[in-house]
């Protein structure tokens, strides 16, 4: 397979988890405004009546926004908002003052004291709906943003240690070729050069991984989509493997709509097919059956391959698509080499264009890998 050719294309419905609020005012009628402001499907609205118990329920609810007065007796909102500050658990916690203060000076105190923002009462309604969005909106972007650096890092991290590993290992037989040249040890030589056939294999592969990943989470990376055919798609990733299915002898079986058709990015199509199939064969014992399937409604197309290969253990089903679990490396049943992070790919790319995927799997009786296309 030739280097991604998605690497060209650089060109310039999932669930919502519900924002908890924290309301602090010591007034309940305050408190009972604003819940009745801001009340919505989106929002889980809790609240304190003083500085004390904020603080306390900041640490153990981690709000993603805290509405607080400034005068409340005890511990008033100055020092509520700095000890929010000095605490790790909530120091990112955003704060919004409800106050009657409107003096400059007041104003600057509140934002030295941590606050994002102010809203004085009496407030309007549209106002404070418009201040809480924004944050919250804010907020759930710089955690997204620091969620995607640190999945960017990690798999990074585990290619490049891949490819130095396969380095290391192609640069010592690549020594021991040399030696058993000058020596004439013509088996032996046989013998190295497929090894290192084989390691190259393993190393293009992981470059091959680590170019698609930094193309599809480029942010100039744009989806072409255009009405696709399953069959054609499915045609175009079998051919590009017809070397993998000869050697182990593997017989595909396919139960598809040959007039399935769905908008969609036609080389991201034919990349998720490829790997899920390359890896369908790779865990499939010589003479094996890889089966694919699709089946449509009127929402989704979902396309199935499954193997009837080594399987996988429920933990590795379950944390198969993560980075943030231990990284086994994978070997096929002819200890064909690999990463391990196709799978990881294959999500990222499926959920380009709102699809899902999933696993089905137990240990030594194969592996199916499903994932769904919206019809519309």
């Amino acid at each position: 397979m030739k280097i991604s050719p998605l690497a060209s294309r650089l060109v310039g419905e999932k669930s919502i988890k519900p924002y908890k609020i924290l309301i602090v005012d010591d007034d309940l009628t305050v408190v009972k405004m604003v819940e009745k402001i801001l009340f919505n499907k989106y929002y889980i609205l809790l609240n304190a009546k003083d500085g004390t118990e904020a603080y306390e329920k900041a640490k153990e609810w981690l709000p993603d926004i805290i509405l607080m007065d400034i005068l409340m007796p005890g511990m008033d909102g100055y020092r509520t908002c700095e000890k929010l500050r000095e605490n790790h658990k909530t120091q990112n916690i955003p704060v919004i003052f409800l106050t009657s203060y409107d003096k400059p000076d007041e104003v600057v105190k509140g934002f030295e004291a941590g606050a994002v923002d102010y809203v004085t009462k009496p407030f309007f309604a549209g106002e404070l709906r418009a201040r809480v969005k924004t944050h919250l909106e804010l907020k759930r972007s710089r955690e997204e943003i620091k969620d995607m650096h640190l999945f960017k890092t990690k798999f990074f991290s585990i290619v490049t240690n891949d490819i130095r590993d396969s380095l290391i290992g192609v640069k010592g037989v690549a020594n021991f070729l040399v030696q058993d040249i000058e020596n004439n040890n013509v088996d032996e030589i046989i013998k190295l050069a497929k090894i290192l056939q084989g390691d190259s294999e393993q190393l293009y592969e992981l470059l091959e991984d680590l170019i698609e990943w930094a193309v599809i989470e480029s942010e100039r990376f744009e989806m072409i989509m255009v009405p696709v055919n399953v069959q054609n798609s499915i045609n175009e990733a079998v051919n590009a493997l017809k070397r993998q299915i000869f050697q182990k002898d593997i017989k595909l079986v396919y139960d598809v709509d040959e007039n399935l058709s769905f908008y969609c990015d036609p080389e991201v199509m034919n990349s998720v097919l490829f790997r899920l199939l390359m890896n369908a064969i790779k865990y499939s014992n010589v003479g094996g059956k890889v089966f694919i399937e699709t089946r449509s409604n009127e929402r989704f197309a979902t396309i199935s391959v499954k193997d009837e290969g080594v399987g996988m253990d429920m933990d590795v089903v379950e944390n198969v698509f993560r980075l943030d679990t231990p990284h086994p490396k994978t070997t096929g049943t002819a200890n064909e080499g690999g990463s391990g992070l196709g799978l990881i790919i294959c999500k990222s790319l499926v959920e380009k264009w709102d699809g899902s995927i999933w696993i089905e799997s137990k240990k030594y009786r194969g592996a199916k890998v499903s994932f769904t296309v919206p019809m519309e």
